[in-house]
């Protein structure tokens, strides 16, 4: 009897180690993963505060100044973690933006429109980083919407002047969000609504174009636009636990559960053969 109670304690003391070990080892993770998300933060407050700064001097057309602030966010990109915030494509549209900003900037008769145009790529592009929630770049759904509508118009018409410049237009407000929604999106979202936009082009540019394939074009072109600015129908709110903001904290503790459980049903057992001679006599 005294044997049985001796181990029986092992066990329980077992059980409470793992159940401790597992509770220290979640709080030390915890505390190492709470200051690198605190670092991250500031320093994407710093990045996103300086690609509005260089927005905001391309308009002035103050040429130093976005060299100033285009150098700087190459640093700043340069020391950021990008794990679980975009994808490797996001990462890329990101990197290709701030080239073309250099680019644009580079020569001292730089045109001004195209220095704002990189410059606004990459301020939405950064802010989409900076807020991924609630991005800046979502509010040219409407201005798509309108775009496509005054693509119709022209097809309606038949004018073929109207096409190439309202179409003009159109490509030239999704390049503007295009670096956005890649860091943002699934690259097939991307991929479909490129290859639409590839289509769409060699319809209005002709000389004789197809107003019945634009204005069927369109119709398509409709819908990709409501899923890329994610207007369709909600998905299930079904989240797994496991998959929360952070899953190693579920992995560990459900582990230590588990190893819980097979130690209580390994006491269970040793019981049940302990105690079963002495029920017999």
């Amino acid at each position: 009897m005294f044997s049985l109670i001796k181990r029986s304690s092992c066990v329980i003391t077992a059980m409470l180690c793992c159940t401790l070990l597992s509770g220290a080892i979640v709080s030390s993770v915890s505390a190492a993963s709470a200051q690198e998300t605190q670092a991250d933060s500031e320093l994407m407050k710093r990045l996103n505060d300086t690609a509005t700064s260089l927005y905001r001097k391309s308009l002035e057309n103050n040429l130093v100044g976005v060299r100033e602030d285009v150098q700087l966010i190459t640093t700043q990109v340069g020391r950021l973690s990008y794990d679980g915030v975009t994808s490797v494509e996001g990462m890329h549209a990101l990197t290709e933006t701030i080239v073309e900003v250099k680019e644009a900037s580079a020569s001292t008769d730089a045109a001004a429109d195209s220095l704002q145009h990189a410059s606004a790529k990459l301020r939405l592009a950064v802010d989409t980083l900076a807020h991924p929630e609630k991005p800046l770049w979502l509010q040219y759904y409407k201005i798509l919407k309108e775009d496509i509508a005054a693509v119709q118009e022209g097809a309606l018409n038949q004018r073929a002047d109207l096409l190439m410049v309202t179409y003009g237009e159109f490509e030239q407000h999704y390049e503007t969000i295009r670096p956005a929604a890649i860091i943002k999106k699934q690259p097939y979202e991307i991929e479909r609504f490129d290859s639409w936009m590839s289509y769409l082009k060699g319809l209005t540019m002709r000389s004789e174009p197809n107003y019945e394939a634009v204005a069927e074009a369109l119709q398509q072109g409709d819908e990709f636009v409501n899923a890329l600015f994610g207007k369709e129908k909600d998905e299930t709110a079904f989240t797994p636990f496991a998959s929360g903001p952070e899953p190693w904290a579920a992995e560990l503790f459900i582990g230590s559960t588990i190893m819980a459980v097979l130690a209580y049903v390994g006491y269970r057992k040793f019981q049940g053969t302990e105690t079963a001679p002495f029920t017999r006599r």
